[in-house]
């Protein structure tokens, strides 16, 4: 091979690799269905779990998210009527490949998110971002409620 060649090869290579291990942007809505457990409710403190179940939606300014599955559980303190939380979600897209982060917020910002790992074009996910409710309905006669939530940050892949 001669050297010119040789040295195109070799920066295409080297931007190939660079382009790959960037921050990427994601964001998008996703809403769901939670069932709440109260574990103690008193006059200035009330304890929480849940698990719920959504779908990322169509709109979803990310492509490849769009009509994902995301599956979390957690757990919630709310003292002064402020809430407190932290859990995990696993989400798995439209060709089966998942990956898994953890959540926690405090009262008065948005939540944080951070990637945990990933299978298939997943793996090896790191990064994160924000996240913020934007609706809840009523809840339900059986302590269920439908929710949605904005999401937005960065993630890196090897």
């Amino acid at each position: 091979m001669n050297k010119p060649i040789l040295t195109l090869t070799m920066a295409l290579l080297a931007l190939a690799v660079t382009a790959s291990a960037a921050d990427l942007e994601y964001s998008g809505t996703f809403c769901g269905h939670a069932r709440n457990t109260v574990l103690y409710a008193g006059p200035d403190l009330t304890v929480v779990t849940w698990e719920s179940w959504g779908i990322q939606t169509p709109e979803s300014t990310f492509e490849p998210w769009k009509n994902a599955s995301v599956r979390c559980v957690g757990y919630g303190r709310v003292a002064d009527g402020k809430m407190t939380s932290t859990g995990s979600c696993l989400w798995t897209d439209s060709t089966g490949d998942t990956f898994i982060g953890e959540f926690q917020g405090v009262p008065d910002k948005p939540g944080v998110w951070r990637f945990l790992s990933g299978t298939g074009k997943w793996k090896g996910i790191t990064g994160g971002g924000q996240y913020q409710p934007v609706s809840r309905g009523k809840n339900f006669a059986d302590a269920t409620a439908a929710t949605c939530t904005t999401h937005s940050g960065k993630y890196t892949l090897p």
